[in-house]
């Protein structure tokens, strides 16, 4: 049994190599079946074409990285460093596996988008949740304005700058027009008061002064 697996994780391992260094077009099965040292037929066995194999790619590094982003969070006990955890880790995983979440999901044929946008969807909400639960430990700690809706944050930073249709191209404008309609009220709440409750902000100018 051990070692069925441990075929099926050198095919993945060996396909998101080759997908983020040429693209989902450019990469074979032969390719990868030579990369992770087994028979191609092997493949078949596990993946029934490279379509599914790269979207199997797709959820493992997702579900690597939300694994790594809760680990952070609940390691982290104060409410700035959770929110730096979700702050931070997603744009480094971008980064680190951009071919793989952005020029290979235009190669992909159509008949397989619907999965990826469905699967993509799913990481939004989760996205979203997880902030909101952050946001929610802030009140509870005394340090997050209660006027601010937990919700419509979460879902407004993620939409603007983690998980936004950087690589979705068609009816953009479209798109962006209705987001600012929905957020540019919390937007300039943020803006002329931030999130912290005003309290708080006057004891850590307070502690600033004493410290200096």
């Amino acid at each position: 049994m051990t070692a069925v697996i441990g075929k099926r994780e050198r095919i993945l391992e060996a396909a998101i190599e080759l997908f983020n260094r040429w693209g989902f077009t450019k990469t074979s099965l032969d390719e990868i079946a030579r990369a992770a040292h087994i028979a191609k037929s092997t493949i078949y066995y596990y993946f029934p074409s490279k379509e599914n194999l790269f979207i199997v790619a797709i959820e493992e590094k997702a579900e690597e990285f939300f694994c790594n982003l809760y680990t952070a969070i609940d390691a982290s006990e104060r409410f700035e460093d959770k929110l730096s955890c979700f702050l931070r880790l997603p744009i480094t995983c971008i980064f680190e596996n951009m071919p793989l979440l952005a020029m290979t999901m235009q190669q992909i044929p159509p008949d397989y988008f619907t999965d990826l946008l469905e699967k993509r969807n799913e990481y939004r909400q989760r996205m979203n949740e997880l902030l909101a639960e952050i946001m929610d430990y802030g009140k509870s700690q005394g340090i997050i304005n209660e006027k601010i809706n937990s919700e419509h944050f979460s879902e407004m930073i993620n939409d603007w700058f983690i998980m936004g249709d950087y690589w979705n191209k068609g009816d953009n404008k479209n798109k962006i027009l209705k987001r600012l309609e929905r957020d540019h009220n919390l937007m300039v709440q943020l803006l002329l008061y931030g999130i912290l409750k005003r309290d708080t902000t006057q004891k850590v100018e307070e502690k600033k002064r004493i410290k200096g």
